[in-house]
Formats: structure tokens, C-alpha cells, sequence
């Protein structure tokens, strides 16, 4: 289920952090709790674990904020001054329990406050709108609506891959099986059969991507962890709907709970085109 969340800023030119996705993410985990206490304390303590490994998956993700106007920004900030009067996200679960739990009427008027200790951005929920339910194919065409984060091993840390690169859609394929083998342990695929089931194809322009980093757990300076994203391209594809049904509404690749991976769909495929 997808809903789309409409911000009205409390104030004009409020200052609004770059690094929103974490306090986003706090705020989603405060209203699922008001539903289902126990639910919200499985998804952020546990998750949806892969058997035999460390992985574990929320399967929901949101969207980047879609902000009409800001200020001009300037080299070396670290926040936007907004001035628009509405602002807007999508978030997106693939489970039906949160689906069940996460219902209209409890973001309705709610408020959420995004700051540090220097900057502070307040808004009230407008509306709430539900999106359709959109039918997936074996293959679709896909555009970002947040950055997009794939990663491999390298020496025990990550190595974040843009999607130019060669083994992009090896480790996108990879990522997406483990996250349906969470929901359905009984399936027995490995890497090898990822790269057979699923097919990425970059569509835009590469010089139109845009790289991004997201800080998590933001002024913990113990926990937190830098992670790199690219936004702003559309791809192509194949595989079993089951695991594009996975990936659409779950999200694509890491961090999807960080609002990473979120995704919409292009009614044609355009190929080289930045969007």
C-alpha cells in the first residue's frame, strides 16, 4: 500500500536539514507504534530476518521530499530554506500487516518536527492521499524518487556502486532475492540464480545522475555511518513479478527504511533520457 503525504510548513523560510531521511524514519517507526506497538517494535529492533545470515529487511520505504521553492543555497550549508507553502512524500510498504496498521487517519493532522541542534523545520500533515495499486509485469520501467543505495563487500566494508557501474545489477539482483527469501524462507536461490531472474538496465543519461550522501543516526557520532545513494535515473526491469512486487513497494537495494530505493512507475520506457 502506498500513501502520498502532503507538509504544511508552520513557518516561512524555515530551515530544513539536507540529512532529513533519519528523523523521517523516526517519525514513520512513532506513528506505527500508535497502531501496532508490537509490529513497530519488530521492525525496528528485528525485522524480517534472511535465514543463516545477518541481513534483515523492513520492507517499506518512503520517498526524497518534493520541495517546490527554497532559497538559494549556497556552498558548504547543510540546510535549505524553504519557501513553499506545501510540501510532499510517498511511503510505500510491501507487508499487509502494516498496510492494516498504517491507515489515513493517523497521519491526519499529526505534526512532525525535523532539527538538530542548530536548525528546526516544523510541519503539520495537510491530507493524505491513497495511491493506487499499480499491476507489475515482467518487466517495467521504474524512476527514482530517492537515492538509490547497492553496495558490495570489499575487506569487510561497503563499496557503494553507482549504476553505471558493470556490477550494479549483480548486487541490485542479489539484494532484491534476499529481501523476497525474508518474506518467503522456503525459496532456495544464490547469487547465480539472482543474476538469472533479474535483469537491470540503466535508461538515463549517466551524466545526469545525481550521487548523494545520507548520514544515519545522525548525531550519534558513535552509531552513525555515512552511505552513498544516486537519485535522478530511470532503468528497466526483468524479473518474476513476485520479486518486482518486493522491490516496488518495499524498495530497491539498502537502507530502504531510511527512505532509499523508493521508486515509481514510468508508463513508457524512454531510453538515454534523464527524466
Amino acid at each position: 500500500m502506498r500513501f502520498k503525504i502532503y507538509l504544511k510548513p508552520l513557518r516561512d523560510r524555515q530551515k530544513l536539514l539536507f540529512n532529513y531521511q533519519y528523523p523521517l524514519q523516526a517519525w514513520i517507526y512513532g506513528l506505527l507504534a500508535r497502531a501496532d506497538a508490537d509490529y513497530a517494535t519488530f521492525l525496528h529492533q528485528r525485522g524480517y530476518e534472511l535465514a543463516a545470515t545477518r541481513k534483515t529487511f523492513k520492507h517499506f520505504t518512503f520517498s526524497s521530499l518534493v520541495i517546490p521553492r527554497t532559497e538559494p543555497i549556497r556552498k558548504g550549508d547543510t540546510y535549505m530554506t524553504l519557501r513553499s507553502d506545501m510540501l510532499s512524500l510517498v511511503i510505500s510498504f510491501y507487508v499487509d500487516k502494516a498496510a492494516e496498521g498504517f491507515i489515513i487517519g493517523l497521519f491526519q493532522e499529526q505534526q512532525l518536527s525535523i532539527y538538530n541542534r542548530e536548525y528546526r523545520a516544523d510541519f503539520v500533515v495537510e491530507r493524505v492521499e491513497t495511491l493506487p495499486v499499480v499491476a507489475l509485469d515482467a518487466t517495467m520501467t521504474f524512476r527514482t524518487l530517492s537515492p538509490m543505495v547497492v553496495a558490495k563487500k570489499t575487506d569487510s566494508l561497503d563499496q557503494y556502486l553507482a549504476p553505471t557501474n558493470a556490477e550494479f545489477g549483480r548486487f541490485f539482483a542479489v539484494n532484491l532475492v534476499d529481501k523476497f527469501r525474508s518474506i518467503q524462507p522456503s525459496m532456495h536461490m544464490d547469487a547465480t540464480v539472482a543474476e538469472r531472474l533479474v535483469k537491470f538496465e540503466l535508461l538515463s543519461d549517466p551524466e545526469r545522475i545525481k550521487k548523494r550522501g545520507i548520514l544515519t543516526k545522525e548525531g550519534k557520532e558513535r552509531l552513525q555511518t555515512k552511505v552513498i545513494g544516486y537519485q535522478d535515473f530511470t532503468f528497466s526491469l526483468t524479473a518474476p513479478p513476485e520479486l518486482i512486487e518486493v522491490g516496488y513497494w518495499g524498495g530497491f537495494g539498502r537502507y530502504s527504511a531510511m527512505g532509499c530505493g523508493c521508486v515509481e512507475v514510468c508508463e513508457r520506457p524512454f531510453a538515454n533520457s534523464s527524466f
